[in-house]
């Protein structure tokens, strides 16, 4: 029998079209997967990341002992010697970061507005979504002068059992251009067993009035310039 024209021609340019048109689009399916598997894991971490950025860590300081601050003993003088024994907590509700307290944070303890220690904080981290203490920060005070009225009212307090103190926790000063000092700001109780603080609140203080300036190798200090921003970069100009 004669073999039919569509099964001599038709038949192979079907199959034969279909390939070709693979053979044209393939490089750009392949190009198109690959750029997604490379796209994914950056958009998931960016997210990842994004959730980070809304949560802060939190911090606190309770007061594990005390010394220095006997009602009848201690604050009948004119000066003290205290010492603190604090304890500080960072709960850090971040997956992919941590807080730190690096080199040359400082511990500093006071009582209306008057200067009772001082200490230095030692270096720690809390990480992934993890809660951190450290025990025996110590900061202490030698012949520190009080003011009677401070005196008799802490006195009074300690007597009823409500007695607390401020502590601030002061990281380095970074010496650059409109850098600023976080500071850490708590209230611990006195003599409740290691209790511990509310949440520190944080603030970012100006750096002090003199302070050394960037790329002045030979030790001479700038004065930090007054009236904002403006005039700081003036400064340095």
């Amino acid at each position: 029998m004669a073999a039919r024209d569509d099964d001599i021609d038709g038949g192979g340019d079907c199959d034969c079209g279909l390939w070709e048109m693979l053979c044209y689009i393939w490089p750009g399916i392949l190009g198109a997967l690959v750029a997604l598997l490379l796209v994914c894991p950056i958009l998931y971490l960016g997210f990842l990341h994004s959730e980070d950025e809304a949560k802060i860590p939190e911090y606190r300081v309770a007061v594990a002992g005390f010394s220095g601050l006997d009602p009848d003993r201690d604050l009948s003088l004119a000066t003290l010697d205290p010492t603190f024994d604090l304890t500080i907590r960072i709960t850090e509700p971040r997956k992919y970061d941590a807080a730190c307290f690096e080199h040359g944070h400082v511990a500093s303890v006071s009582y209306a507005g008057v200067a009772l220690a001082r200490g230095p904080v030692p270096e720690f981290c809390a990480k992934s979504e993890n809660v951190t203490e450290r025990g025996s920060v110590m900061a202490w005070g030698n012949g520190m002068v009080v003011p009677q009225f401070a005196r008799e009212r802490l006195a009074e307090e300690l007597r009823r059992g409500d007695a607390a103190v401020d502590v601030a926790l002061v990281a380095p000063p970074k010496y650059c251009k409109f850098c600023q000092q976080k500071v850490l700001l708590c209230t611990a109780a006195l003599g409740r067993g290691g209790e511990p603080s509310p949440p520190c609140r944080v603030i970012y203080q100006d750096l002090p009035e003199e302070y050394p300036g960037p790329g002045t190798g030979t030790g001479r200090k700038l004065l930090k310039p007054r009236g904002g921003a403006a005039a700081q970069k003036a400064a340095f100009l």
